[in-house]
């Protein structure tokens, strides 16, 4: 069977006519490529389907040039391709079959990025090697060790062509470890809301705060966001955690105002994942209604990805969430490919300007127009400011200079536990 599309072999073809090759391995070894289009969705949104479907018959056939050395291929699904190549004894090693592949990858994302413009196009490529030494000659294991490569591959920014090694099988139990622990943690109480505070950039007094998650084990052993968030928000039970953090947020502003004492705004991160999902306005909308606290204590923020990814799905969530009388953020503003046309398009509050802007030591000329120019624009579309990452007086007094109303970062205070946050609020109102 073939797929219609591109004419390779169906997936089922290809295990088969791949574990012929295995069992047949003499002295040469056989890479299995695997490899995925980043950021393929942007062509089928903006140029539509048929040209969606047309850059991958022009990968296919750019992929089989040159294809003495290709044992057999086929679309997997989607944008995801695999295929088996033959390495003669003697001639790559390991890492020099990724090298050349990693070269292919950027000689291909130069062509089709000139022809696609502004597609920010990458090719993401797990391999895994097969030789008569090999530990399992299984067709589909070997696949699926390069698809797994592949995902990790997918995660990097750049040199997105990664070799299989065992390694990672462990990072795949640690995942099924932190994935499955969820429910129980939650059951327990595990997760603590830290506070990272928010200053006037004009008075230096505290003005709001942004509510972050810690994961503390009943042994008192802490895993950190950077290891658990992008491992559960693959599985999506980054949802519960997250409707689990606003839970705590407003029993936590609504308890300070039963007592008299005071509060400040605190704002709320948005997951990619709830921008596919129908629940997360009523939920909101819940919360708002069972702990009778002013919207204004209430901020989302959704990062600048989730805007450019899905930009019709975050207006709807937006225009939401003003219904309710909530304001939203655009958060880590110039962290990646800004679209500067996004800001005129989306009814933004507040934009976060990323800390990529406030590099460590002396603040670069560059950065400082950059910073000034942000500022400015957002003045003038009636969009307040704010800068993260700020660690030093000297880039706070800058950031006084050029007008950016709010700042927040480690010169001021890191994420900290609710006790210490409500010491620095104090009780008068």
């Amino acid at each position: 069977m073939k797929d219609a599309l591109t004419g390779l072999d169906s997936y089922e073809v290809f295990l088969g006519k791949l574990q012929k090759e295995i069992d047949k391995i003499g002295d040469d070894k056989i890479a299995i490529i695997y490899t995925d289009i980043k950021h393929f969705k942007y062509i089928n949104d903006t140029y539509g389907y048929k040209v969606g479907d047309s850059l991958l018959q022009e990968f296919v056939d750019e992929m089989m040039q040159g294809r003495e050395h290709i044992l057999c291929a086929s679309r997997v699904y989607s944008d995801n391709f695999v295929a088996a190549n033959r390495v003669v004894k003697g001639t790559l090693s390991n890492e020099e079959v990724r090298e050349m592949i990693y070269q292919i990858n950027r000689d291909w994302e130069a062509k089709f990025r000139e022809k696609y413009l502004n597609s920010r196009l990458q090719f993401c490529t797990g391999i895994s090697i097969i030789d008569k030494d090999s530990r399992s000659k299984d067709a589909e294991t070997a696949v699926s060790n390069a698809n797994l490569a592949r995902k990790v591959a997918k995660e990097m920014d750049s040199d997105c062509c990664v070799l299989f090694d065992q390694s990672m099988m462990e990072g795949i139990k640690r995942e099924v470890e932190i994935t499955s622990g969820i429910p129980r943690a939650l059951e327990r109480k595990e997760f603590q809301v830290y506070f990272q505070p928010k200053m006037d950039t004009d008075t230096l007094n505290l003005i709001g705060a942004e509510a972050l998650v810690r994961w503390r084990k009943s042994d008192g052993r802490f895993i950190y966001p950077d290891e658990f968030i992008p491992l559960i928000e693959r599985s999506g039970q980054i949802v519960d955690v997250d409707f689990y953090v606003y839970r705590e947020v407003f029993q936590f502003l609504a308890e300070r105002l039963k007592d008299g004492k005071k509060v400040v705004p605190i704002s709320l991160n948005v997951s990619r994942m709830h921008l596919n999902r129908t629940d997360f306005l009523s939920y909101v909308e819940s919360l708002l209604e069972e702990f009778r606290i002013p919207c204004s204590l209430i901020e989302f923020e959704l990062t600048e990805s989730i805007y450019l990814e899905n930009t019709e799905a975050a207006l709807d969530l937006i225009r939401g969430l003003h219904n309710l009388g909530i304001k939203v953020s655009m958060d880590d503003f110039g962290s990646g490919y800004s679209s500067l046309n996004l800001l005129s398009k989306l009814p933004i509050d507040i934009i976060k300007l990323d800390k990529v802007f406030l590099k460590e030591g002396e603040m670069q000329e560059s950065d400082r127009i950059i910073i000034s120019c942000v500022v400015d624009m957002a003045k003038k579309l009636h969009i307040a400011s704010l800068c993260e990452g700020v660690e030093t007086q000297e880039q706070s007094d800058y950031l006084k200079k050029v007008g950016c109303q709010m700042q927040q970062g480690f010169y001021f205070s890191r994420p900290i536990p609710r006790e210490d946050f409500e010491n620095i609020m104090g009780d008068n109102v």
